[in-house]
């Protein structure tokens, strides 16, 4: 069985990367996502998870943008559809996911985006309580998909913990990663003044997911 620390890559927190330099291009359009997906061979279930938080990450910052947040939606779609551009290769290897996801984003020149990927388990550094930043979006729609469903948090970490925390040290971790969790959406709701259990209704009520293309997207 493999460790849950190594499987699940939260044992350690990822360096914070906002102010590392590096060579930016323009964000890529959701095809250029997908097929950067296909590409790296990403599991189709690790496509269809991606997806589905990628209709969670997009509706909470249409939806916080509404009360006044200032959140990049098109680097949140990016960074949502490429989270896990690593994991089925860190899979066989036990990487950080994360990390390898931000250094392969880097080397793409997308730099930015692989700052949020690299935050998608653990948000590192310190938010305004006022703002909700695109990491926090991220990494909250991520916690919100079990596979590519929307289920609360409390089913979401049950299930992590029931597959990884067997050993003391991983059901610790995950139970801290659970309460960093808890803080991020209660500062989302609070803005939102919504139940949090709302965004299962997502799934009774489609939406695409999918922003419109920018002008001059490639």
């Amino acid at each position: 069985m493999v460790d849950g620390i190594r499987f699940l890559n939260i044992g350690r927190r990822v360096e914070p990367l906002m102010n590392r330099k590096g060579t930016t291009k323009r964000l890529p359009s959701r095809k250029k996502c997908l097929g950067l997906m296909d590409k790296h061979g990403m599991l189709e279930n690790i496509v269809s998870h991606s997806l589905e938080v990628t209709r969670v990450a997009l509706f909470l910052c249409e939806e916080l943008n509404k009360r006044g947040q200032r959140i990049d939606p098109d680097l949140v779609e990016a960074a949502s559809l490429l989270h896990d551009l690593a994991k089925t290769e860190c899979l066989s290897t036990r990487e950080d996911h994360a990390q390898q996801g931000y250094e392969l984003l880097k080397k793409m020149g997308y730099d930015k985006i692989g700052q949020v990927v690299a935050q998608h388990i653990r948000v590192c550094k310190e938010g305004d309580p006022s703002v909700v930043s695109e990491e926090e979006i991220v990494n909250y729609a991520d916690k919100r998909v079990r596979h590519d469903r929307i289920v609360s948090l409390e089913a979401r970490f049950q299930d992590l913990k029931d597959r990884y925390g067997k050993g003391g040290t991983s059901l610790g971790q995950l139970r801290e990663l659970e309460e960093s969790t808890l803080e991020i959406e209660r500062k989302i709701f609070s803005i939102l003044q919504m139940d949090p259990n709302d965004l299962e209704h997502l799934q009774h009520n489609p939406v695409s997911g999918q922003r419109p293309n920018r002008k001059g997207q490639k």
